[in-house]
């Protein structure tokens, strides 16, 4: 399935714990279009840099589809990069 590219700034509820082995930060919820998404799994999380600023990408699930999240850790900024939409409606 071909991604639904988004890339736009988003509300993300996530959880902090410096004790999680797996990710430190750990998005929960996303509001997108008005609509409060439950993220449930985590496929992969991973620091990139987007010229001098650092960027951490998570790929999420919601069980349905799946979503790419960037968190930029200078303006801490959350942004939709894009659904694999396998159950989605706009």
């Amino acid at each position: 399935m071909e991604p639904i590219y988004i890339n736009k700034p988003i509300e993300v509820a996530a959880t902090f714990d410096y004790k999680n082995p797996i990710s430190v930060c750990l998005p929960l919820k996303i509001k997108y279009q008005n609509k409060t998404i439950t993220l449930t799994e985590l496929g992969l999380r991973h620091p990139t840099k987007k010229g001098s600023r650092a960027i951490h990408v998570f790929d999420m699930s919601d069980g349905t589809n799946d979503y790419r999240l960037e968190f930029d850790s200078e303006t801490l900024i959350w942004r939709l990069i894009y659904i694999t939409n396998f159950n989605y409606h706009e």
